[in-house]
C-alpha cells in the first residue's frame, strides 16, 4: 500500500500510478470503551484489538457509521456517483484520532469525514455514545473550503469545537504516483484560520444561564497560523478572568486552549519538516528532523464571540517562551471551564523548537508553571494524566509517560515508564521503571484500570 506521509509501493511512479489505496496505519491513538479497543488513525477507520494481547482483529465500521472505501468524494450526481466510486474504491469515511469523553455527560464524543475533491470542502458526521455504544446524538455538519480535515477538537457543554488551518491540495503528484497525500499538502498563511462552533447533538450539560445554540458559527482567527492538539475546550472567558463573571459572558464567549505553531511559511507544509543536513556527529536515521526547520509549538488561548465572531489569540498564561506539545488535562476535567492546570511535554523555555526533554504543568489561572527536565539526552514522550483512585481535587493525579535514556551504555537508547504527582512536578518522578528496550517514539495514549 501506499502511505498517507509518502511511502510508496515497489515499482517507482507506474506501480503507484491512479492507485488511490492508502495504508490504515491505526497507529495513532488507542482508546478503550465499552468493551472495545480500538486503534485510531485519523485517515481510517478504527481497527479492533484484543485486549490481552493488542493483536488486531480487523476493520470496525461503528455499526455501518464508517463506510468503506478512501475517505473522498467526487460528488457526482447519483446513481453514477455511487457506481463509479465503489469501483473506484472511494466514497469512504475516515474516524477522527482524537475522540473525547465528556466529563459532563460521560459520553464518547467523536466524529467520521470525508473530502468532497471537486467542492472543497469536507462532510462531517458527529455522534455521541455512552459506555455502552448506545448513540445518545448524532450531527451533520459541511466544513465549507476546507481541503484539509482537523487533526482534534474540542467538547464543552454547548459546542464541538474544529479550528480549520488553512491548507490546500496539489491532488496532481499524489495521482501520478509521485508522492503521498500528505506531501501535497501546501500552506496558506495568507489565509485566516478558521474556528467552528457546531451546537452538541446533546445539550444535556448545559447550566441554567445558557442557551442552546441555534446554529453553528465560524469566526475568523489569525493570519499564518497552525494549530494541532486541543488541550481543552470551556465556555465561558478564561479562568484567568476570574468568578466573578456575567452570564452573559459564559453564555456568548468560548475557551480553546491548542498547541500551535508560532508560525506557518508558505509552500509544501511538510516542507516544514524537512530532514537534516549533514551533522559531525552519529544520527539515528537520515530522516531525523532538524529543529532549525520546524516552527516552535506553544499553548495558544483563543477566546471566540460565539454571537459576533470576535476572536482572540494570544499565549496561554505562563506560556510566552515555552515549547510544548501533547497537551492534556485531567480527564476529570475535560470540557470544564473550572479546569485550572494543563500539563504537557516540555522542549525549552526559550522560545526555540527541539525534542521533549521534561514535562510542565501550567496553571491557567495565575501562569505558575511546575517543570521536571529528564537527564541530559533524555527524551520524553506524550503525558498521560490519570486520575488518583479517591482524589479530591483536580491535582489529585499522576502524570504518567516514556523516558527514552541515551548513553555511552546504550546509544540507541533505553525506555523507563516514568511517575509523577500531578501536584508536585517539580518534584520528579515518585517512581521510574526501566525497561529493556527503547520503545520508539509514539504518540497518543490512554490508561485504563485494572477490574
Amino acid at each position: 500500500y501506499r502511505g498517507t506521509f509518502g511511502t510508496m509501493r515497489d515499482g517507482g511512479p507506474l506501480a503507484n500510478w491512479f492507485d488511490l489505496r492508502t495504508k490504515n496505519l491505526a497507529n495513532t491513538n488507542i482508546i478503550a470503551w465499552g468493551g472495545k479497543v480500538l486503534a485510531l488513525y485519523e485517515a481510517g477507520r478504527p481497527v479492533t484489538l484484543d485486549a490481552g494481547t493488542l493483536e488486531a482483529n480487523g476493520v470496525d465500521d461503528l455499526d455501518g457509521r464508517l463506510d468503506p472505501g478512501e475517505y473522498f468524494t467526487l460528488g457526482l450526481p447519483e446513481p453514477v456517483g455511487r457506481a463509479v466510486e465503489t469501483a473506484a474504491n472511494m466514497g469512504g469515511r475516515a474516524f477522527t484520532a482524537h475522540p473525547k469523553i465528556d466529563s459532563h455527560t460521560n459520553f464518547l464524543c467523536g466524529w467520521g469525514w470525508k473530502s468532497r475533491i471537486t467542492a472543497k470542502a469536507v462532510e462531517i458526521k458527529l455522534w455521541e455514545w455512552d459506555d455502552d455504544w448506545n448513540e445518545r446524538g448524532s450531527r451533520e455538519y459541511v466544513m465549507e473550503g476546507c481541503e484539509a480535515a482537523p487533526h482534534d477538537f474540542g467538547v464543552t457543554a454547548k459546542w464541538y469545537v474544529m479550528i480549520q488551518n488553512r491548507l490546500a491540495i496539489d491532488p496532481l503528484p499524489f495521482l501520478a504516483g509521485v508522492k503521498g497525500a500528505g506531501e501535497c499538502l501546501i500552506s496558506q498563511p495568507e489565509q485566516p484560520l478558521l474556528v467552528h462552533l457546531i451546537p452538541r447533538a446533546t445539550n444535556a450539560a448545559l447550566a441554567p444561564t445558557q442557551t442552546k445554540p441555534a446554529a453553528p458559527v465560524v469566526a475568523t482567527g489569525p493570519l499564518a497560523s497552525f494549530e494541532i492538539h486541543t488541550a481543552l475546550a470551556h465556555d465561558g472567558p478564561p479562568l484567568r478572568d476570574g468568578d466573578d463573571v456575567s452570564a452573559r459572558a459564559l453564555d456568548d464567549w468560548v475557551t480553546v486552549y491548542t498547541a500551535g505553531w508560532d508560525a506557518l511559511s508558505p509552500g509544501v507544509f511538510l516542507g516544514e519538516w524537512g530532514a537534516s543536513a549533514a551533522w559531525p556527529f552519529p544520527i539515528a536515521t537520515e530522516l531525523t528532523p532538524d529543529f532549525n526547520n520546524i516552527p516552535r509549538t506553544l499553548l495558544w488561548m483563543y477566546q471566540i464571540n460565539s454571537k459576533t465572531g470576535e476572536v482572540k489569540r494570544e499565549p496561554a498564561p505562563g506560556c510566552d517562551d515555552l515549547c510544548i506539545d501533547h497537551p492534556h488535562v485531567s480527564p476529570l476535567y475535560e470540557g470544564k471551564r473550572e479546569c485550572r492546570y494543563v500539563y504537557a511535554s516540555l522542549s525549552n523555555e526559550v522560545q526555540v523548537s527541539g525534542p521533549p526533554l521534561g514535562y510542565v504543568r501550567i496553571d491557567l489561572k495565575t501562569g505558575e508553571l511546575q517543570k521536571w527536565y529528564a537527564s541530559n539526552r533524555s527524551f520524553c514522550e506524550e503525558p498521560v494524566i490519570v486520575p488518583k483512585r479517591d482524589g479530591q481535587s483536580e491535582t489529585d493525579a499522576w502524570l504518567i509517560g516514556l523516558v527514552a535514556d541515551h548513553s555511552a551504555e546504550h546509544p540507541r537508547g533505553i525506555s523507563r515508564l516514568v511517575v509523577l504527582d500531578c501536584a508536585a512536578i517539580d518534584k520528579g518522578p515518585v517512581v521510574s521503571i526501566r525497561l529493556n528496550n527503547r520503545i520508539p517514539h509514539g504518540l497518543h495514549g490512554m490508561f485504563v484500570r485494572s477490574k
